[in-house]
């Protein structure tokens, strides 16, 4: 059983933060991104995101983010996987719907793997719904595919 996070603090990420970035996301993800994919990643215009830290200053999560006209997108949200259930997804998530909604930004998407119960859930208490599906999106390690659903929630 997980407790959850006495403190957190969030840093607004940067190309700068592109080697721990890329080490949280493979550690969390089948096809986790090279630092290089990463950094390259952070210098697209209308990207931001944040990097969460422990009370240790560990990083334990981060999200990344774009914004474009009224649109924004959910690129990747990651959870180190010790840390899972303590709520660090969903704080990363309502600092980027603040701040994308501050941007202008009305409706925000994402694509999840439709196998991903743990996001879904996240996904749909913070008001997402279904917009698509997108079939054999994501590829596993085993040569199999999934498909990932296409959600979106109204931002004002």
């Amino acid at each position: 059983m997980t407790t959850p996070m006495t403190k957190l603090r969030f840093t607004d990420i940067s190309p700068f933060h592109a080697d721990v970035a890329a080490e949280l996301h493979q550690d969390c993800f089948d096809e986790g991104w090279s630092a290089s994919s990463m950094r390259t990643t952070l210098e697209t215009p209308g990207v931001f995101g944040f990097i969460g830290e422990d009370e240790t200053g560990e990083p334990v999560g981060f999200g990344l983010f774009r914004a474009s006209g009224d649109e924004g997108e959910v690129i990747t949200i990651a959870t180190r996987p010790s840390h899972c259930g303590q709520g660090i997804a969903k704080a990363l998530m309502q600092n980027a719907m603040a701040k994308a909604q501050m941007s202008g930004v009305v409706e925000m998407f994402l694509e999840v793997a439709v196998d991903n119960a743990a996001a879904l859930r996240l996904y749909q208490r913070l008001g997402f719904e279904d917009a698509g599906r997108r079939k054999d999106y994501y590829k596993r390690p085993d040569g199999s595919r999934i498909d990932a659903l296409v959600l979106r929630l109204r931002l004002s």
